[in-house]
């Protein structure tokens, strides 16, 4: 694939890689206990992350980024964001999870104002208030009676994952700023890092020892190489061809396909005001991704990548 057109078929490649993951998930949490999933499915991805770091010289790189305290720090709110994920998708739906990780963009945009000193235009403006509004209809259904039950304890777990992804992508905007970052390495710090605080999470809060194998063990295999590896690479290619913002928006097929996976697999419905929800939602991570003064990436598993290639990166 060459050019553009090849970069936007890339990025929707991964948009739909990684919307697979919320029924995926949902189906393997029926079994598997959520601290576990999160260990198992980045274990698995470490082990092919460290077999391709080795295979083209990137060890050296990668122990120096964990010496690193952003990149440790990275980590660690990546497993934190999981961990509140998979635990908040055993009390609702993949649908709602799609929807509400992915107001991440909306916290970015808001927390850049200040991290960052961006302009908050209008635009911003708008897509906070939309998504705002979109996030209580998704969660309640548009019936504020809704405020109680399991399922929103779900969704505000889920909530949570998105704030603490904010902290994800601000701590790379801040990393990729300050260093010559070679991004597949970062890839494999931040995993390894990961991998190393799930670990005790899953020890000390997990039920059970490790999980006996069941049906739904395909799943972990699944997400470590099509919802953590190869949809990165789909992505970070795409993004030296096309500009952030063309990503982000390209990017939004993420919710549409996971929203119609889910409906297929899971047999999830939205009701007709979380529907309306939705909408507001994507309308408003697209508003905040066409500011100018705004260029974040959308979703958990992104590292992002200055466009070109990088200083002494092979």
């Amino acid at each position: 694939m060459k050019g553009s057109k090849g970069a936007v078929l890339a990025t929707i490649a991964a948009g739909l890689l990684w919307g697979s993951s919320f029924a995926v998930t949902k189906i393997g949490l029926r079994s598997i206990d959520p601290y576990w999933f999160a260990l198992l499915r980045f274990s698995a991805a470490l082990v092919l992350a460290l077999l391709y770091t080795v295979l083209t010289g990137r060890t050296r790189r990668v122990l120096a980024l964990l010496r690193n305290p952003l990149v440790v720090w990275l980590g660690v709110t990546n497993a934190a964001g999981f961990v509140f994920q998979f635990k908040g998708q055993t009390m609702t739906t993949a649908t709602n999870a799609a929807l509400l990780i992915n107001a991440s963009t909306l916290f970015v945009a808001v927390a850049s104002k200040f991290v960052f000193r961006e302009r908050f235009g209008p635009l911003k403006v708008l897509a906070v208030l939309a998504g705002m509004g979109g996030v209580f209809l998704v969660t309640t259904g548009g019936r504020p009676s809704a405020v109680v039950g399991a399922a929103l304890r779900g969704d505000l777990l889920v909530l949570t994952a998105a704030f603490l992804w904010t902290f994800f992508i601000l701590l790379n905007k801040q990393i990729v700023a300050a260093l010559t970052v070679d991004v597949r390495a970062l890839t494999t710090a931040m995993v390894a890092v990961t991998t190393a605080v799930a670990l005790p999470v899953a020890l000390v809060l997990g039920r059970g020892n490790f999980p006996e194998p069941c049906a739904e063990w395909w799943t972990v295999p699944y997400t470590a190489v099509f919802c953590s590896i190869a949809p990165f690479f789909l992505w970070t290619w795409g993004l030296k061809r096309i500009t952030a913002t063309t990503s982000c928006i390209v990017l939004l097929t993420e919710v549409v396909f996971a929203l119609a996976l889910a409906a297929v697999l899971l047999g999830e419905r939205l009701s007709p005001g979380a529907l309306v929800g939705s909408v507001l939602i994507l309308a408003a991570v697209a508003l905040a991704s066409r500011d100018k003064g705004e260029e974040a990436p959308v979703g958990p598993d992104i590292v992002p990548e200055q466009t070109g290639a990088q200083p002494g990166e092979e």
